[in-house]
């Protein structure tokens, strides 16, 4: 059995070097001559795969709430809220609402009864228009 860094070097050499190449990070380093100085550079494979598995994690999320919305458990609220990794509290606070009510709004059958108004202050917070927040795309 190899050890932790065998296997992110594995995966880091596997894709290409870096997995994700934009993700730098600015390190700094101390001289006694010249003081500090910063050096921008990308992230170490160990941090690299730790934001792999997270990224993997979100988007497996996000294909559990589609799943929901397809069948109808969830309205499309919730698949737009993980979509941009937002969570019930900060979805609360820019629609200047409470979050039971967000809550409801994300269950199908109230969804279905929203007033216009507050579909299109969803939409605006989502950045999309209210027809693909009340069609998503993946409904299609």
């Amino acid at each position: 059995m190899g050890n932790f860094e065998d296997e992110v070097k594995d995966k880091t050499t596997a894709d290409n070097d870096l997995i994700y190449t934009y993700n730098r990070e600015v390190f700094y380093h101390f001289d006694k001559e010249k003081g500090f100085s910063q050096k921008v550079d990308y992230q170490n494979p160990h941090n690299q795969v730790i934001i792999k598995q997270s990224w993997d994690a979100a988007d497996q999320r996000l294909n559990e709430v589609k799943q929901q919305v397809i069948i109808g458990k969830l309205s499309p609220v919730a698949y737009y809220m993980e979509k941009i990794l937002m969570e019930v509290p900060m979805l609360a606070a820019y629609m200047e609402t409470s979050k039971w009510r967000v809550k409801r709004h994300m269950k199908s059958k109230v969804f279905k009864k929203l007033k216009p108004e507050t579909l299109a202050k969803y939409a605006e917070v989502f950045g999309i228009t209210v027809e693909q927040l009340k069609h998503p795309e993946f409904m299609k």
